[in-house]
């Protein structure tokens, strides 16, 4: 038997490429924000915005879509899952998600004058003096708080919007400079607490007081 194997042909395993575009399935708005936390029309206006950028110029029928890529990436930014939880969810291999969310942040991020304003000296120096007068803080431009809004049980899905207190509530984020809310997030489930909603928010509103203003205090 051995013999005989020795002389046999090996047949090359076919590949399956088992990755799929979530768009051209039948998921509500309602579904694509609890796994991408973007609608329809925001994820396709993101794959639009990269597009330049990540469209693929090859007729390979397993070339990723702009699409896909879009989706691959804001599932890995969303869920907070590991490369390879991520591949294995959406059908696709570590590599290829370590690629596309590469790919897809180093898009978002040259785009990020775009959307990304900065405050003039000006400005700074505006909410500089509010916040002293107000409070007798230096040096501060903005503040960051999140709270639990109280909500009755709603008819759908109840035990999601349960918090870690026992009531029902909307977990809720906002921040501000002198006397306007520049900032504004509701999360569609409270189990997502506010000492996580921190964690995920933190070093970048760290990173924007740092750039923005010397000794920054918070």
């Amino acid at each position: 038997m051995a013999a005989i194997d020795m002389f046999l042909p090996r047949v090359r395993r076919e590949k399956h490429y088992r990755g799929f575009n979530p768009l051209n399935k039948d998921f509500s708005d309602e579904e694509l924000r609890q796994r991408y936390r973007f609608g329809r029309e925001s994820i396709e206006f993101i794959a639009n915005e990269l597009r330049a950028d990540l469209e693929r110029n090859t007729r390979k029928r397993t070339a990723l879509s702009v699409e896909e890529q879009v989706m691959i990436a804001l599932r890995f930014y969303g869920s907070g899952s590991q490369l390879q939880v991520v591949g294995d969810t959406m059908g696709y291999d570590k590599s290829t998600v370590s690629r596309v969310v590469r790919d897809v942040t180093d898009a978002l991020v040259d785009r990020k004058d775009q959307y990304i304003k900065w405050p003039t000296e000006r400005q700074k120096n505006i909410n500089k003096r509010a916040f002293y007068e107000k409070a007798g803080f230096p040096n501060v431009i903005g503040c960051i708080d999140g709270t639990h809004v109280h909500i009755q049980a709603p008819t759908e899905d109840e035990p999601a919007y349960v918090n870690r207190k026992g009531f029902h509530s909307i977990n809720v984020q906002v921040i501000s400079k002198n006397k306007t809310i520049i900032y504004l997030y509701m999360s569609y489930f409270s189990f997502s607490t506010l000492l996580k909603l921190k964690k995920r928010t933190s070093m970048r509103i760290i990173f924007m007081i740092q750039n923005m203003c010397t000794r920054p205090r918070i």
